[in-house]
């Protein structure tokens, strides 16, 4: 037997801002790996589990890059990453400064240019991505929002009468705005509107006349202090 299910509200901000948010997060990704790769030339970010080990410290992966790639004889000791930049002519000071949203302090950086460095915005956090992870796809080293998993998770939007106590509340909002409707027909209650609008937590179809109108914040509000209770 199916339950019946009876749409209150829809929040349409909340839609707007977590469609935002995956965006956002999948922006702010895209910005980091292409900072990464414009800035050395050695490795490309072309699978996730790259992406996460940069994710987790763009500036100790950038090193061990460095680490890895440039052969400096320093007697056994381990080298600095900072002296092997500046060796091969990278710009690592800069890419630190990018990714810890901190000034740019050089003039000629080619690098953030192609990159489109913002000054003070720092690279996105482990704990932002992985709250909108599950929304995105990587694919050749480029995320892209996941259209299908975003859609399937914005019912979580909408507010349902499913209980019984819940559908007679609804039926309760229901049945009261069409009865002042139909008394107003015959008794009308002219300024008094407003009035009866405020006791019950109402909406008017024209501002301060017309017809009597459920309004969902209080429906969703009364729905879900049953829910909640």
């Amino acid at each position: 037997m199916k339950t019946e299910k009876i749409l209150i509200t829809v929040d349409r901000n909340g839609i707007s801002e977590f469609q935002k948010s995956v965006q956002g997060t999948c922006d702010a990704a895209n910005s980091l790996i292409s900072i990464f790769n414009e800035f050395q030339s050695y490795e490309v970010i072309t699978a996730e589990a790259q992406f996460q080990m940069l994710l987790a410290d763009p500036g100790s992966y950038f090193d061990a890059v460095l680490l890895r790639h440039v052969k400096l004889d320093t007697g056994g000791r381990k080298p600095d990453p900072a002296v092997l930049a500046s060796l091969v002519g990278l710009h690592r000071d800069e890419y630190l400064n990018a990714v810890a949203g901190l000034p740019l302090t050089s003039d000629d950086c080619p690098e953030c240019q192609r990159a489109k460095v913002i000054p003070g915005r720092k690279a996105i956090s482990k704990y932002q991505f992985d709250q909108y992870r599950d929304y995105l796809l990587f694919s050749a080293g480029i995320f892209t929002v996941n259209a299908d998993a975003v859609d399937n998770s914005l019912d979580k939007f909408s507010t349902y009468a499913t209980t019984p106590e819940e559908i007679e509340r609804y039926a309760l909002f229901n049945d009261l705005v069409q009865m002042l409707n139909r008394w107003d027909a015959v008794y009308p209650l002219g300024g008094d509107k407003l009035e009866v609008k405020k006791i019950f937590g109402l909406h008017l179809s024209r501002g301060g006349e017309g017809d009597f109108m459920i309004n969902p914040i209080t429906l969703t509000n009364a729905i879900q202090s049953i829910k909640y209770q």
